[in-house]
């Protein structure tokens, strides 16, 4: 590293000595700033063997202050293509230019501003006042990462979060895309994200469901929460009432409430816990007995059932026996080996297995209660208590 020590020579602009002196004053511009300190930072120059330059031969900014103007521009070709209302500048120095910073401000105290936070400032003014763009903090649509040692901009675009409600219509389709690829690629997941991809030109998305349903299971009632995560978008002012009803026009899934949101309701929805009713189809391989089976009903519901970890499912969940509650069950309808019965159950709950047992892995289960095993013919989520 050049300077700051023996005789060698090193050389800054006022800009940068200004630099120094922050958070010192307020309305003044860090070139203003050098202006007046520099009578009173003589000592320390001259001890440090610091010259005062144009920016041009400044060892720190190098003249950077004067390529503003490029930035930007190299910053509205990047974005163009790209519909945005806010954004926020970053940069990355060499390191070289930040160590020598660090030990010139060290000098003078340590009440100074990084040239980072100057350059970012600058140029987002700047961006600003080309673009007519407010500068976004928390959640901007556009991120310039300026590389000032390459003199390139890169450019972060933050992904559109759409939230809604799903109902499946049909069995057999999974709720995203990496489950079940054997159905011709259809999914929950796909169909919504197609069609969003279509109107916000993002180039991947990503369905968050606030869990999930088997794959042949139908989810109806209400519908379960998702966020459709639409990345790299070039379009954000899209219109959700068509989204919804091209999504619709399938038959396969329905969704509704379309709104724009943010990645913190991914956390929220994907960290609750709802209690759900269903509707299952139960069959046996003889006849049942109706007063017998009714029975059985009635004595799990409002009981509490232990269920290890199903086996369909040991292969990629923790072995672990959960205690869960059953908070009503009721017989629907019973005819000849088929019955239809309505829960309602305690998050988490495996309801195939509550019915058949799973082997002796659910305790108590309807198969137990019952005396006689029991089958799930099909199951439907009919409603999500939230």
């Amino acid at each position: 590293m050049q300077g700051f020590s023996g005789d060698q020579h090193f050389s800054i602009c006022l800009r940068c000595l200004g630099r120094a002196y922050a958070t010192i004053g307020h309305g003044l511009s860090n070139v203003e700033r050098g202006r007046i300190h520099l009578s009173e930072s003589y000592p320390i120059l001259s001890k440090n063997n610091i010259a005062i330059v144009e920016e041009d031969r400044c060892s720190i900014c190098r003249s950077v202050f004067s390529r503003v103007d490029d930035f930007v521009n190299l910053a509205i070709n990047e974005s163009s293509g790209y519909e945005f209302s806010t954004f926020l500048a970053g940069s990355a120095f060499p390191l070289e230019v930040t160590d020598e910073e660090a030990i010139l401000q060290g000098f003078f105290g340590n009440i100074g501003e990084s040239i980072k936070k100057e350059f970012n400032r600058e140029v987002g003014k700047a961006i600003s006042d080309r673009t007519g763009k407010s500068v976004d903090k928390i959640s901007p649509d556009i991120t310039f990462h300026f590389d000032l040692e390459y003199y390139q901009v890169k450019l972060e675009i933050r992904s559109l979060y759409i939230y809604g409600n799903y109902i499946k219509n049909r069995r057999g389709i999974p709720q995203t895309r990496w489950i079940h690829q054997d159905n011709n690629g259809v999914s929950v997941e796909q169909i919504i994200g197609d069609v969003v991809m279509k109107h916000s030109l993002c180039t991947n998305y990503f369905l968050h469901g606030a869990g999930r349903e088997d794959v042949d299971v139908r989810m109806q009632g209400n519908g379960r929460e998702f966020v459709l995560e639409a990345q790299n978008p070039r379009k954000r002012s899209i219109d959700l009432m068509t989204i919804r009803d091209e999504i619709n026009m399938t038959g396969d899934i329905a969704v509704d409430n379309l709104t724009f949101t943010s990645r913190e309701t991914v956390v929220k929805i994907k960290g609750a816990n709802h209690e759900k009713s269903y509707r299952v189809t139960i069959t046996a391989d003889n006849p049942l007995d109706p007063q017998k089976f009714a029975q059985a009903v009635s004595r799990l519901s409002g009981k509490d059932i232990y269920q290890r970890t199903p086996l369909r499912v040991s292969s990629r969940r923790s072995d672990l026996i959960r205690r869960r509650n059953i908070r009503e069950m009721v017989l629907e309808q019973i005819s000849g080996n088929t019955a239809v019965c309505v829960v309602r159950a305690e998050a988490g709950t495996y309801i195939k297995e509550l019915i058949h047992g799973d082997e002796g892995r659910t305790n108590p289960s309807l198969s137990d209660e019952y005396g006689s095993p029991l089958r799930v013919q099909s199951l439907d989520v009919i409603w999500i208590y939230r």
